[in-house]
């Protein structure tokens, strides 16, 4: 193989973290006075929140490893027959995190005790992947930002001082915009469609619902597959044995804020960002007390906005220019711009391209105006503009409308319910339900833009819905099995205004597929466009499976896993049902001269007269893919020596080609023989069995070599300096 070769598959970078899993890991050396190892010495991890015990015993280097630790706060109780009993308290625990504490007993008695305060290890010492941790009490405490949406806990990425950029714009580790996976309880919250936060964050739960999270940005081991640049892994939160909860309420309001610069007045601007959480333990009184192995955690968030028109500057033709007089249309100079008729359009005399006669005082008859532009400028004509500027100077005909009034409303919904059962020592059970409700229209006076049906905005509704259902089962000291099911759906709609309103009868484009529908899209070159598309959105539904098995053997803690993800990504659409038409000053202007306002013309007066350099229309579409991803691992950590950890492992991921439920998938084929061009190459063809059908449910052959090694190691230098590497194909 050659050396360039080897440098392709041995990547040492960043791989996108599909499968990661949350949970986190304790480790560390036990050691006696003289720093002599200490051989089965019995540890406790407990729950500060919940009492949940896990437990383990030192190998003969002293050497122990708790894996398979929910994010949280822990107790650390270590005993030894002829030693003080050894307690540290508040060890956090971050999602996806391993945390280090060495332990140092005291000749004595187990009866007696020794409690260590200092603080445990926060530099990463144990493998080879690059994390920044954000502890729960950021996470609660770090104000968020209510400007036009509801607080993201994506907000709070950016403390991680690898993230860069926000939205579709993220950024991790150096990777590319959008790149990026984030995941809930191990299991993702991105949609298979777009890397963009404010989607992915709709999928997950208040901030005031979850704990503890970590961003990875590097050197990845086995577990954690699947392509590009980065992770954010959430945790929700869960109930304790006390009663806790929480109450707020942010408020944005125009009353406190100052008039806008081209503004008359202040502009409506009202925000709430409100809701509350709550979460112990389930008790009914005389019947049932859940301290120790029954809790619930709900939490709600609404965000309600309301936001006026801004002072937005748009551009609408003039009184006069709906009767065809243009007389007034000057350009920025204040110098007559030409509307020249393209019915003169012929071959230049000189020679060289064509010409074409200016309408008689720049104004077009009403005789020449097109009957379905007639009836489409009729919703525009009480639309006047409203900047001041008197006619005929410049700027008249030019950004010449100030929107003042209407609104747009956002109310948003956001509710989350989990629960966690403990049954005996050895299982655990939880399971978590979130949802959001997105909406976005106008407000009851009307849209902040055009009035309706001009307004080029649209209504938005999105709903979510995420499962997640967790097992834990402790086999013994040394083996523990988590198991995970998840469930994500994702409807994204967004439409006109103007849908379902009986347009058929008050003005149609001929020939479109559905006129009654959707009042038509107007596009202009110089002037805001009018309308906008009909229903069109995506749905996202999809599930996950999932297992981890840990085994710890002496100085090696192995992990074995497999994952099934089974994502949907259905795209539906009317946009272009009503027609859409697009208009330009060339039709009326000088033929051959793009160079505006010098080429003359103008898009309103190509409108007039029905003389469009574009239009659309389409049929009701849904197009259905599923891909069904399946991945498999299995790694061990080598903790080599005190100083020297050795992460390996192979990881074997594979996404089958996308398929159809009904197979109506069809594509372009440069190489397919086309019997209605006597054989050329090049023509459609077409998923399923049966005639003119290829046989085969897919049209994309599928790849089954991702084998991916992993190599990475940490040596700690001393108590402050940890070096890493890591390489890996993915």
């Amino acid at each position: 193989m050659k050396l360039s070769r080897i440098a392709v598959l041995l990547l040492v970078g960043s791989l996108v973290l599909n499968a990661q899993g949350e949970r986190g890991n304790i480790t560390g050396v036990v050691t006696d006075p003289t720093g002599a190892a200490l051989a089965a010495a019995e540890l406790s991890v407990i729950s500060r929140d919940t009492n949940a015990v896990a437990k383990a015993i030192t190998t003969s280097r002293g050497e122990y490893n708790v894996p398979n630790l929910p994010p949280g706060v822990y107790r650390i109780e270590i005993t030894a027959v002829g030693f003080k009993r050894f307690l540290q308290q508040n060890v956090v625990v971050s999602a996806a995190t391993t945390v280090r504490i060495d332990a140092l007993l005291q000749l004595g008695q187990v009866s007696e005790s020794i409690e260590v305060s200092s603080a445990a290890v926060t530099l990463q010492t144990e493998n080879a992947k690059v994390s920044s941790q954000v502890q729960n009490k950021l996470v609660d405490e770090l104000p968020l930002v209510v400007g036009g949406g509801m607080r993201s806990p994506f907000n709070l990425v950016a403390v991680a001082s690898e993230a860069k950029g926000s939205g579709q714009s993220l950024s991790i580790g150096g990777g590319q915009a959008a790149a990026w996976d984030a995941t809930l309880d191990g299991h993702s919250v991105g949609t298979n469609r777009s890397g963009d936060t404010d989607e992915a964050a709709l999928n997950t739960p208040s901030v005031e619902a979850l704990t503890e999270f970590t961003v990875d940005t590097n050197g990845f081991k086995a577990e954690y597959g699947q392509a590009g640049g980065g992770v954010m892994s959430f945790a929700s939160k869960s109930g304790t044995n006390r009663l806790h909860g929480s109450a707020y309420d942010f408020l944005r309001n125009d009353a406190l804020d100052a008039r806008g610069f081209f503004a008359s007045k202040r502009s409506i601007y009202r925000q709430n960002d409100f809701g509350f959480s709550a979460g112990g333990p389930v008790w009914i009184p005389k019947i049932y007390n859940g301290r120790n192995k029954t809790f619930f955690f709900v939490a709600y968030e609404g965000f309600r906005n309301r936001a006026g028109a801004n002072a937005t500057i748009l551009t609408v033709p003039t009184p006069e220019m709906y009767k065809g007089d243009f007389s007034k249309w000057v350009d920025q100079n204040n110098r007559p711009v030409a509307i020249y008729d393209p019915a003169t359009t012929r071959a230049n005399p000189a020679g060289t391209g064509s010409i074409r006669d200016i309408f008689p005082n720049n104004q077009i008859p009403a005789s020449r105006f097109a009957k379905t532009s007639s009836n489409i400028a009729a919703f525009g004509q009480g639309v006047a503009p409203n900047r001041g500027f008197a006619p005929g100077t410049t700027g008249y005909v030019r950004n010449n409308f100030i929107v003042t009034n209407g609104t747009e409303v956002n109310p948003v919904d956001k509710w989350s319910v989990k629960g966690d059962q403990i049954i005996g020592s050895k299982h655990r059970v939880s399971f978590l339900w979130n949802t959001t409700k997105f909406r976005k229209n106008p407000g009851e006076n009307g849209p902040p833009g055009l009035p309706q049906p001009l307004w080029n905005g649209q209504i938005t509704a999105w709903d979510t819905d995420a499962y997640r259902v967790a097992h834990d089962w402790t086999i013994s000291s040394n083996m523990v099995n988590h198991v995970s099911f998840a469930k994500n759906s994702f409807i994204k709609n967004a439409y006109s205004a103007n849908v379902d309103k009986n347009w058929k009868d008050k003005v149609c484009i001929k020939n479109v597929v559905d006129c009654n529908q959707n009042f038509p899209t107007i596009n202009f070159t110089e002037y805001t466009s009018w309308g906008q598309a009909s229903f069109n959105g995506t749905e996202q539904p999809g599930w996950g499976l999932k297992d981890d098995l840990s085994y710890i053997r002496g100085a090696h803690t192995f992990k074995f896993g497999f994952q099934h993800q089974n994502q949907n990504a259905n795209g539906f659409g009317q946009q272009d049902i009503g027609g859409s038409a697009d208009f330009s000053y060339l039709s009326t202007g000088i033929p051959g001269n793009t160079s505006f306002p010098a080429s003359g013309g103008s898009s309103f007066a190509s409108f007039l007269l029905g003389d469009a350099i574009g239009g659309r229309t389409e049929t009701i579409r849904l197009t259905a893919q599923k891909f069904a991803y399946f991945g498999f691992y299995a790694q061990d950590d080598w903790r080599i020596t005190r100083k020297l950890t050795v992460n390996y492992g192979i990881r074997y991921d594979v996404t089958l080609p996308p398929t159809n439920a009904k197979d109506e998938y069809s594509d372009f084929n440069p190489t397919k023989p086309n019997p209605g061009a006597d054989g050329r190459p090049g023509a459609l063809w077409f998923a399923g069995n049966g005639t003119g059908r290829e046989g085969t449910r897919s049209l994309v052959p599928g790849w089954y070599g991702g084998i991916g090694p992993r190599l990475g190691l940490a040596y700690s230098l001393d108590s402050k300096t940890t070096i890493r590497a890591g390489l890996g194909r993915s």
